[in-house]
């Protein structure tokens, strides 16, 4: 398990290389320029100004020159500075990366197991009205855009209703508590959860329909062991593989939609962030924030690997 571990982080380190070529090159070739951003458009300031203060931030430097710069910088742990707020990058991101981890991490936890139960309880009576439901419920899950449905809680829950609180983390008035919290959660993380709910939803019907034809299922019952333990020792476990792959797959979606989610939210992750970076034309901050997003994206993957040798032993050593 350790070389299949192994195999897999060295596989990762020019796949991170790789990200950082791509991240910088496209956030220095994009319109726009930071100078321009920092200053009034009512200041009237002479060219020579601005090309003191491009030099000022190292943007004179040929692209090549700044890339190897920023690499070794961050190498070193050092994401450099905000060319907006002057603060570090890495702590302008610390103070958002946990609201976007406890939002992506309960949207997750939702997705994956009610989705994996819905698809088990419609594959158990197929082609039964509850499995018709079911599907039906899904399809309209991956039609319908997150923004939507965000549009729609704010619409009802938010103003019609007045029953779940629709912006922030917290009420300031009442402080931080970790009730108050999770009261704040549900929204936001129902709505992020919906798209890969539905996905799981399908994928877990489909798995479970085909484990349960298979022959060992059959030997199973033919052995005389009770349905419960058919089900949760030998159909349940390789139903779960397609359903690991799917997950690790879409957490790069799932982050995307966090974006759209915090910002409609206002909740205070890195979606957000990253949206204020680009109105800001922050380059190190949209650099750093970029980079970090792929490595826990990465190491996702990883543990989606390292959980799918686990489920089937035949991974580790193919």
């Amino acid at each position: 398990m350790s070389a299949y571990i192994l195999r897999r982080l060295l596989i990762f380190i020019p796949m991170l290389l790789g990200i950082t070529v791509i991240t910088f090159v496209v956030a220095n070739v994009a319109p726009g320029d930071p100078v321009t951003a920092l200053i009034s458009p009512e200041d009237q300031l002479m060219e020579e100004d601005l090309e003191r203060m491009r030099e000022a931030l190292g943007l004179n430097k040929p692209m090549p020159v700044r890339y190897l710069l920023w690499l070794r910088e961050v190498v070193t742990g050092n994401f450099g500075y905000s060319t907006y707020t002057g603060r570090q990058v890495l702590e302008r991101v610390g103070t958002r990366i946990w609201p976007t981890l406890e939002l992506t991490g309960a949207a997750l936890l939702i997705s994956t197991v009610v989705g994996f139960l819905f698809g088990v309880l419609a594959a158990l009576k197929q082609y039964s009205f509850r499995d018709h439901a079911l599907t039906v419920t899904s399809l309209v899950g991956l039609s319908i855009p997150t923004f939507f449905f965000a549009l729609v809680a704010l619409l009802i829950f938010g103003s019609i209703w007045q029953v779940l609180p629709v912006f922030g983390m917290g009420s300031e008035v009442e402080g931080f508590s970790i009730g108050n919290n999770l009261y704040h959660l549900i929204l936001p993380a129902g709505i992020l959860s919906m798209d890969l709910m539905a996905q799981n939803t399908r994928y877990s019907r489909t798995a479970m329909l085909e484990v349960m034809r298979a022959d060992y299922i059959t030997t199973a019952r033919a052995k005389g062991l009770s349905e419960y333990v058919v089900m949760g020792r030998h159909a349940f476990r390789n139903a779960l593989l397609p359903l690991i792959t799917i997950t690790s797959l879409r957490l790069p979606i799932l982050l995307g939609g966090a974006i759209v989610v915090e910002t409609m939210f206002s909740w205070p992750g890195l979606g957000l962030l990253s949206v204020d970076a680009i109105h800001q034309r922050d380059y190190p901050t949209i650099q750093g924030l970029t980079l970090i997003v792929s490595t826990l994206v990465l190491a996702a993957n990883l543990l989606a690997d390292i959980l799918y040798a686990y489920a089937d032993p035949r991974i580790r050593v193919s």
